[in-house]
This record gives structure tokens, C-alpha cells and sequence, in this order.
């Protein structure tokens, strides 16, 4: 995702480098590119805690497909 990120953020500054960016542009795409910065931090922290409790649950699912035989 961080390639994507850069890759928006350098045709970003070319599009502002030639002039085709107006301020109330760049100030929207600025705080959207930081919006999705820190989605992205979000998401690899979820992912991180689902792993985590997938590891655990295991058991109990294990647990429960037994008893329900």
C-alpha cells in the first residue's frame, strides 16, 4: 500500500509542479492521502489483532463442533 501511496503522492506534486493543482485541491488531496495513511496503519493493526485471537479460537471451535455432535 505504501507504493501506492507514494506513487499518488508524486503525480500529486507533478500535477502541482505544472500549475494544475489549485490550493483548495491540494489541501483535499493532501488530507485524503493522510486519511488513507492512517487507514492503512488501522487495517495492519486489525489484521494483526485477528490473527492473534484466530490462533486462540481455534481450540474452542474445535471444542464446539464436538459438542454439538
Amino acid at each position: 500500500m505504501t507504493e501506492k501511496m507514494e506513487h499518488y503522492k508524486e503525480r500529486m506534486a507533478a500535477l502541482q509542479e505544472s500549475g494544475e493543482l489549485s490550493p483548495e485541491t491540494q489541501s483535499l488531496l493532501t488530507e485524503m492521502l493522510d486519511e488513507l495513511a492512517e487507514m492503512n496503519r488501522s487495517n495492519k493493526a486489525l489484521r494483526r489483532v485477528i490473527l492473534k485471537t484466530g490462533q486462540g479460537s481455534a481450540m474452542s471451535t474445535r471444542l464446539r463442533d464436538a459438542l454439538y455432535e
